[in-house]
């Protein structure tokens, strides 16, 4: 039975020694910078991103604006151009009865205020010849100044529209010039942002592991120290028993023979919100997911462990879902299974204090399990 356990104490000394040397393997120096180093630069970056795209659509809006200006500028044209044809109407309208007048003074000869005098055969006769050809001539004059104010109607008409055209259209071709400036110089941001992103998570590895293989070395050389054989029979048998209680500890490892759920997406037929929650572990990310298996989004995947866990319906948003809890507390009361919130992103907490949680981050990546600090509270219903 001794040299039984003895055995079995060495293989397992053996069998963790191997595990430390797998998890140490990798020679990974992460002092400069630490992943929260490169995730502060990442976050800076994020905080500039969405400065610059808060930008964008301001430009965009510019750009909008800028387009229904020339259109009514464009229109504006088309009511001038309208008045134009009307004022040439008139004008052609004016010079056709001048043109008249000219030809009956030509043929008849003109008349003149001797030919009004000589022409009357009493007072009344000459005042209503004088009255006559007074009202000639006023007309005549009225209409050769009608036709040149609607002439000078016309270039005003033309200055004007052309004007508000081209400033328009000046206007237009500035605000599209700024949004695409504005789209290139978000797209170079979001590019370093993704890049930072990607080099904070692969320190955050980084140093996981050689966490990981500092707390197995330190278990190995615990174990070779209570492994050790001492000069007593009866002392070593009693160390022997001391292993048992640690071979209990082991079974308490062997907690981890439960489903992998973020292997193959299997989906319990019932338990906990946070078995839930690791069952889509490796989903997808969609943009107004809500589908198990398939696609979610961040509050996609908080709503549907809720809803299959305990059967509430939480909403579907995460405002909703901060609006729809009966209990809003700190992180450090955070309980696993709670919602983890913050204005536009949700988890769901997988250890006490909300240290850790499992979330559907961005476009582009998966459903996984982090524990980088961004929310401000924690959700229960």
């Amino acid at each position: 039975m001794d040299n039984h356990m003895n055995l079995s104490r060495r293989a397992f000394v053996g069998g963790a020694a191997a595990f430390g040397v797998a998890v140490a393997a990798p020679k990974f120096a992460f002092a400069e910078p630490s992943a929260a180093e490169k995730q502060a630069e990442a976050d800076a970056a994020l905080q500039k991103l969405l400065k610059l795209n808060s930008d964008l659509d301001q430009k965009v809006k510019d750009y909008a604006a800028a387009v229904d200006a020339h259109d009514a500028a464009t229109a504006k044209m088309d009511e001038c151009q309208a008045k134009i044809d009307d004022n040439n109407e008139r004008i052609e309208d004016l010079q056709g009865k001048l043109g008249n007048r000219a030809n009956n003074m030509y043929r008849d000869g003109q008349t003149t205020f001797l030919d009004v005098i000589l022409g009357s055969n009493s007072f009344d006769d000459f005042m209503k010849n004088w009255d006559m050809l007074t009202r000639m001539n006023e007309n005549d004059a009225k209409m050769v100044a009608e036709t040149k104010e609607l002439r000078a109607d016309n270039e005003a008409q033309r200055d004007e529209y052309s004007k508000q055209e081209r400033e328009a259209a000046y206007q237009m071709e500035e605000a599209d010039k700024a949004v695409k400036e504005g789209t290139a110089l978000a797209e170079q941001f979001q590019a370093s942002y993704d890049a930072l992103s990607s080099e904070a998570q692969a320190l955050y590895d980084q140093e996981r592991q050689a966490a990981l293989a500092a707390e197995a070395q330190a278990a190995i050389e615990q174990i070779q120290q209570e492994s050790e054989p001492e000069s007593s029979n009866n002392n070593g048998a009693s160390n022997n028993n001391g292993g048992n209680s640690n071979n209990g500890g082991g079974n308490n490892g062997g907690g981890d023979t439960s489903p992998n759920y973020s292997t193959n997406n299997y989906i319990p037929p019932s338990g906990s919100v946070v078995d839930f929650a690791r069952s889509q572990i490796g989903v997808p990310y969609e943009w107004g997911g809500s589908t198990p298996n398939v696609g979610l989004d961040c509050s996609g995947l908080t709503s549907w462990c809720w809803q299959q866990a305990t059967g509430i319906s939480i909403g579907r948003t995460d405002s909703a879902q901060y609006s729809s809890a009966r209990w809003r507390g700190p992180l450090s009361e955070a309980q696993p299974g709670d919602v983890l919130w913050t204005s536009g992103h949700v988890g769901i907490c997988t250890s006490a204090g909300g240290g850790s949680y499992i979330h559907a981050p961005q476009p582009g990546q998966t459903v996984c399990e982090s524990s980088w600090p961004q929310f401000v509270c924690a959700l229960r219903w």
